[in-house]
């Protein structure tokens, strides 16, 4: 699957994004998205196209809005800003690691600042988002350029059965067997089951098992007993057997990119 992710023209590519910490309107995560690391091997997490059966309706498209700061520029404000246009516009956008973003963007640069929009915004919704919490002249104090990206995720949910949800859900955070492998997840206790939702970067067949065996380990299972499902049954997934090679090239990209 490819970030379907969006270029503007070579002089905005040039000064596209910077990199830092995930910011994160309009409240905490549960954990922090990981830093980004560019080896120039494959990954096996993000849009270096790790090897992904795990499609479907578990791959999706979304909208992200990137932000580069200028040096020394209040990166509080800029968070708050986009929280308070995300609130007006009744968007519920969330923190998201860099690594969703093209690997011809990361190469050239992180940034401090990316949240992700609802499953059903467009690029035009992230195009209102930042004209409303930059100014259509995006001449906000501190702000250096924006870049809003259509990407591929996956949306996962891991569900294992336990007689002791919540114990389980501390143990694995206590140990980090999720945070290292997700960074950002969310947990729902059940009746006899713990849930653990993931929207992030593409994960390789091998992270997946990987969690699988890590929360059947902490759950004193087997990994067989950890399914893996979309986490949510609707919408439009994505066959990755169809996607272009590389994640974030401009060519074939399927919006026009809007860099701000």
């Amino acid at each position: 699957m490819k970030a379907a992710a969006v270029a503007v023209s070579a002089v905005l590519a040039s000064s596209l994004l910077a990199g830092c910490t995930a910011g994160a309107p309009p409240g905490p995560s549960p954990s922090s998205p990981p830093a980004v690391s560019r080896t120039g091997t494959l990954s096996d997490r993000g849009n270096d196209r790790p090897p992904v059966s795990y499609d479907g309706l578990m791959v999706r498209r979304r909208v992200v809005v990137a932000v580069h700061p200028s040096q020394d520029a209040d990166l509080d404000k800029l968070r708050a800003a986009l929280s308070s246009a995300a609130g007006t516009l009744g968007l519920a956008v969330s923190p998201i690691s860099p690594d969703v973003l093209g690997a011809t963007v990361l190469e050239h640069t992180v940034p401090e600042l990316i949240v992700a929009l609802p499953g059903d915004a467009t690029i035009d919704d992230g195009g209102k988002l930042v004209d409303l919490a930059f100014g259509p002249d995006q001449a906000f104090p501190g702000l250096e350029h924006v870049h809003v990206a259509r990407v591929l995720v996956h949306d996962l949910r891991f569900t294992v059965s336990s007689s002791a949800a919540s114990a389980l859900r501390e143990a694995v955070d206590f140990e980090g067997i999720l945070s290292d492998a997700l960074g950002n997840y969310d947990t729902r206790a059940g009746d006899g089951e713990l849930e653990f939702s993931y929207t992030g970067p593409l994960l390789s067949d091998k992270t997946v098992e990987a969690v699988r065996a890590g929360i059947a380990r902490a759950a004193g299972n087997s990994a067989d007993d950890v399914t893996v499902a979309p986490r949510s049954g609707s919408g439009t997934g994505v066959d990755m057997a169809k996607e272009p090679a590389e994640a974030g090239s401009t060519a074939g990209s399927e919006d026009p990119a809007h860099g701000h």
